[in-house]
């Protein structure tokens, strides 16, 4: 399996966890906050609706497609779309991006990271999970249910 084949079948498994991630969060609490300088629970599920956008950009133009304005004021449904929409759009990329440019492409965030195309979808890959995990635990502190992402939760028990 090569890089490009491990990615694409790692977004495949992750992205139905992000999803119900998104979902478990209370319309009603989108602006939980667990300390006053953590961000907003509806600003990171915001932020995992968009990350994909994100990644495209970067296989498709060598950068990051990503307006943090996007973030601002979106309903559960508005997150979920965007996720549904800009993870076919991923998935879509990520397979017509041939393996030369995968491997070899150059992608650039502004002065602050240039890197591979590979190297750079993966790292925001990662910093997907991590706001996931991170969401997790404030759906736990707002009384909410935690879903079942590597298995059962003490939500869930399935």
């Amino acid at each position: 399996m090569t890089n490009k084949e491990f990615f694409l079948k790692t977004i495949r498994d992750e992205a139905p966890k992000f999803r119900v991630a998104i979902d478990a969060l209370p319309e009603d609490k989108l602006s939980h906050k667990v300390h006053e300088r953590s961000r907003e629970a509806g600003n990171l599920a915001a932020q995992l609706a968009l990350q994909w956008k994100a990644i495209s950009g970067i296989l498709t133009a060598g950068a990051p497609a990503f307006n943090p304005h996007e973030m601002e004021n979106q309903s559960k449904a508005d997150m979920l779309t965007k996720f549904d929409e800009g993870m076919s759009t991923l998935m879509k990329d990520v397979e017509a991006i041939s393996d030369e440019e995968w491997e070899n492409g150059e992608a650039a965030m502004g002065d602050m990271w240039k890197d591979k195309k590979y190297n750079m979808s993966w790292g925001f890959l990662f910093d997907a999970i991590h706001h996931r995990g991170q969401l997790s635990t404030y759906l736990r502190a707002m009384g909410a249910i935690v879903p079942s992402i590597y298995g059962p939760s003490a939500d869930t028990k399935n």
